[in-house]
């Protein structure tokens, strides 16, 4: 069943029935006439004060009037239901202004799109995989927003363009990902990427949050003080949670009653281990001129940081993990439950969990994962897999169109629907000093994709597995024959591509 949710209704445009693929707007039963809404639009805009500092980009004077520029998600009936409360799942459509800034945002940049092009944005939800859409000939949708590793095992149907082919798209910008780009590109094709028309990405990158209040009483040095010194690393971390663990109910038990240094994940998706792995700068693959991508985790630095965090991470008596913690609650929702009542100084989560936290009676902070060493040059995050990217599909014949307005949509998220969700959403409702925002802002800006999350290659899988088996050599090391067949199957699904 199709699911078409008009972006903004009421619009300022009156537009002729044109679609940008084969379907015609305002024909066939489940298709809407561009204009024909409930909503109202504002008289006027209130002024903006925002400080465009990356210029808008340099893009033709197309005139779309009349057409479609149209998002595809992959969905349930009911699952992109614009209710009138804003749901952060994807940040592509709302057909009403309704007060909640996030919703409001997105409905005023769809509004812009249109203001320049002529082009009203709309979203279509539909229960069938996009790839069998498009190989089908279905043509009525420019740009696909779904989960990364879906595209990456459907890849190989040749459902999907390479952006390196669409004009006006600046991959490298601030509002795409440079790291993607880095660490996804496969012989110069970049077959899908993140920006910020959907936030979910940075909604689903790991960091750590801290308790204040059990920092002071243990009178630790605060991880703000430590980054702003450059001396917020890994050997610190752990020192500062081998000094935090209690008791609390003196039963002579730790359990989930009492008091840990950390509490961390264990799944390979979610883990500290990984994600300390690529905090570290470290990459899991290559791109490589014979073989498009190679292996490139370091064997000797993976044994190392295994060796550096398993003393602590398993030691029961100062850091549980989510399911220790589910051993002995029997919920994995009382992880965060723990550092909610205040029994842990840190906890590994993500941005949108700090929602969890709004009503938190201790204090919290953010911090970065930490440097390896205060050589390293940068912080890194790892973007869990599975988030949201796009695709563009090989129905496409417009390339000019897709490219243009992606490139603005993409721009003008980035100074419209990021700051609503980010500046008020996040940081002025849910943290509570400044420096959080600052920490925020260093994690946001150090996302880290990588070709082996993205097309499942098994190297997270197997990587993990080392750091639980506790030795590279006998996990991933033993299996590289392995991996390195099921990422040249890989390899070779893209080079056929190109046939």
């Amino acid at each position: 069943m199709k699911k078409e949710l008009l972006a903004a209704g009421c619009l300022l445009l009156a537009l002729a029935a044109m679609s940008c693929g084969s379907e015609t707007p305002g024909t066939g039963p489940q298709s809407s006439t561009p204009g024909e809404s409930s909503a109202e639009t504002p008289e006027s805009e209130p002024a903006s004060d925002v400080v465009f500092d990356i210029p808008e980009p340099e893009l033709p004077a197309l005139d779309l009037t009349g057409q479609y520029y149209t998002f595809f998600c992959k969905g349930e009936p009911g699952d992109y239901e614009p209710d009138g409360n804003f749901r952060d799942r994807d940040f592509l459509a709302s057909n009403a202004l309704t007060g909640e800034i996030v919703n409001d945002a997105v409905f005023n940049r769809n509004l812009k799109v249109q203001q320049k092009f002529g082009c009203e944005v709309r979203l279509i939800v539909d229960e069938t995989s996009p790839e069998k859409l498009i190989m089908g000939g279905d043509d009525s949708f420019d740009i696909v927003c779904g989960d990364s590793v879906d595209f990456g095992d459907t890849m190989n149907t040749g459902a999907y363009l390479d952006f390196m082919e669409i004009p006006y798209v600046s991959l490298t910008s601030e509002y795409w990902s440079a790291f993607c780009v880095r660490d996804t590109i496969f012989r110069g094709k970049v077959f899908m990427m993140p920006n910020d028309i959907c936030l979910m990405p940075l909604a689903n990158t790991g960091f750590l949050y801290f308790n204040k209040r059990i920092l002071a009483e243990y009178d630790l040095e605060s991880p703000y003080d430590m980054v702003h010194n450059n001396t917020w690393t890994i050997d610190n971390w752990l020192n500062m949670i081998k000094q935090v663990h209690a008791d609390l109910n003196g039963d002579g038990v730790m359990d989930a009653n009492d008091l840990y240094g950390a509490l961390v994940m264990a799944q390979f998706r979610l883990a500290c281990y990984m994600q300390f792995y690529v905090g570290s700068g470290k990459v899991l693959t290559a791109e490589d001129p014979e073989a498009g991508r190679v292996i490139a985790v370091d064997g000797e630095f993976a044994q190392s940081l295994i060796d550096l965090l398993s003393p602590v991470l398993e030691d029961k008596t100062v850091s549980l993990n989510n399911y220790d913690v589910r051993d002995f609650t029997g919920d994995f929702g009382d992880y965060y439950k723990l550092f909610m009542e205040g029994h842990g100084l840190f906890i590994q989560a993500l941005i949108s969990t700090m929602d969890l936290y709004r009503e938190m009676e201790d204090d919290f902070g953010i911090a970065p994962n930490p440097k390896y060493d205060a050589s390293q040059e940068s912080y890194y995050h790892r973007v869990c897999p599975r988030v949201p990217m796009f695709t563009i599909p090989a129905t496409v014949t417009d390339y000019e169109k897709v490219g243009a307005v992606t490139e603005y949509t993409a721009w003008l998220s980035h100074y419209t629907v990021l700051p609503a969700y980010y500046e008020v959403t996040i940081k002025q409702k849910r943290t509570r000093d400044e420096n959080a925002i600052e920490m925020l802002d260093i994690i946001r800006k150090t996302m880290v994709f990588d070709f082996g999350d993205v097309y499942d290659t098994y190297l997270p899988n197997y990587l993990y597995d080392s750091y639980t088996e506790g030795s590279y050599a006998r996990k991933f090391g033993a299996s590289i024959k392995y991996l390195k067949k099921r990422l040249n199957m890989y390899t070779k699904m893209l080079d056929a591509l190109g046939e």
